[in-house]
């Protein structure tokens, strides 16, 4: 059950400075007899007014997540860090079969929940999968040779899967979890699933996004209920986690970026 949010302005505190009236997306606030007031209902509860009043006076109701303050604690990112942890990521194919620990996967669903969705709708939720893996990988690779078999060919929109064994490895490569990011959005899914994976290798674990999985899963209306996904919902993303079993010594090179600048 979604939790009713309330933006609730401390008028003892507020200065009137008029930062959150200027800060505001759906523009649902207003500066009067010196104070700032709630206009009507039609919000985002983005907390863009909570998180820019310098005197601390807006309050979100009905959610109990902790606030963190700007300052030391928090730190900045390092842009020439950042580079070269993305030049340095690589796809993992190789796993240990060392359980991922829950507590490093709430982290990484946590990461997720923390990345911006589209009018704040925060609609992504999370498939976690540990158990029967093997299963769920024979089921999908089951189906791909049945359509192979109904249309005469492994060549499916523009993937040949006549290059790959269609075998159990094919998809998952024996990672000890699978993360399923689900939405009604698929936008939004993916931001959250990018927010994840940068979580995951912070954690020194390995992620590979399994696309292979997705388009079947999505159309197998047994799995579709087995996972207890809604009719309009769909798996946006599959993240196989779990630690490598494969050191990566160096970056690989990639083409230049295409850029029309205007």
């Amino acid at each position: 059950m979604e939790p009713t949010i309330t933006i609730k302005i401390e008028q003892e505190r507020c200065t009137g400075c008029g930062a959150c009236i200027a800060d505001c997306p759906r523009h649902v606030l207003e500066v009067r007899e010196d104070k700032a007031v709630v206009l009507s209902d039609d919000c985002l509860k983005c907390g863009h007014c909570l998180a820019v009043c310098p005197a601390n006076a807006v309050q979100m109701e009905g959610l109990a997540d902790e606030i963190l303050e700007q300052g030391e604690p928090t730190g900045v990112l390092d842009a020439a860090k950042l580079k070269a942890h993305l030049k340095l990521r690589r796809s993992v194919r190789q796993y240990q079969q060392t359980p991922v620990e829950r507590e490093k996967i709430a982290q990484i669903i946590e990461a997720g929940r923390l990345t911006p969705s589209g009018s704040n709708l925060q609609n992504v939720r999370y498939i976690v999968v540990q158990k029967g893996i093997d299963a769920l990988e024979d089921e999908i690779i089951a189906q791909y040779k049945e359509l192979a078999q109904q249309s005469g060919s492994l060549v499916f929109g523009i993937l040949d899967l006549s290059k790959y064994k269609l075998e159990r490895g094919f998809l998952f490569h024996n990672a000890p979890a699978l993360l399923l990011v689900v939405s009604e959005n698929s936008t939004n899914a993916c931001l959250a699933a990018m927010s994840m994976e940068l979580m995951a290798e912070a954690l020194d674990l390995g992620t590979l996004y399994v696309g292979l999985f997705t388009r079947p899963a999505n159309q197998n209306q047994a799995l579709r209920q087995s996972l207890g996904l809604a009719e309009n919902e769909n798996i946006a993303i599959c993240l196989a986690v779990g630690y490598p079993s494969v050191t990566y010594l160096r970056s690989a090179p990639k083409k230049p970026a295409q850029v029309v600048w205007r």
